[in-house]
């Protein structure tokens, strides 16, 4: 910029920018090995294993969880209702609280994926050191408490 005294920015040395292209292409990834097979979306794999971390789960849980709006995950479950991997439970005590479950088909479907995924992650982490998988999640949990602890708004002049 004209005047500035700041170095322009450079986006392959940008943390935040490489760190959104690998997640990105991480998930494109991904995705080729269990689409065709599944015919799932990316939101309906997240969806499904949500579902495996807990026996019941809201859909407000998942779309704060899966980083998505409400709408594409409301959309991702109907699909999966659908074809009946997911069910969704109503709570007696407060009707407007749906939660989700899956099913019997839902499970292995889910059983299935996490063996794609092992084996998608087990590639990756052959590229590197044996010890790197471990420390990356150790600078992913600093990198995110360091995020967690960072004000909303910065002063636009810091």
């Amino acid at each position: 910029m004209p005047g500035s005294d700041m170095p322009p920015l450079l986006l392959d040395g940008f943390l935040p920018y490489r760190a959104a292209r690998l997640a990105n292409a991480l998930s494109r990834r991904l995705a080729e090995r269990y689409e065709a097979r599944f015919e799932i979306s990316v939101a309906e794999w997240r969806i499904i294993i949500h579902l495996t971390q807990e026996s019941e789960i809201s859909i407000r849980d998942i779309y704060t969880r899966v980083d998505m709006d409400r709408a594409r995950v409301t959309r991702a479950v109907q699909r999966l209702q659908a074809r009946g991997l997911v069910s969704k439970l109503v709570n007696e005590s407060d009707r407007r609280l749906i939660r989700l479950a899956l099913s019997d088909s839902g499970r292995q479907m889910a059983n299935e994926i996490a063996g794609i995924a092992a084996r998608f992650e087990a590639e990756l982490l052959a590229a590197v050191p044996a010890t790197a998988g471990e420390a990356l999640l150790t600078h992913f949990d600093a990198l995110e408490t360091a995020l967690a602890d960072m004000p909303a708004k910065l002063d636009a002049n810091r």
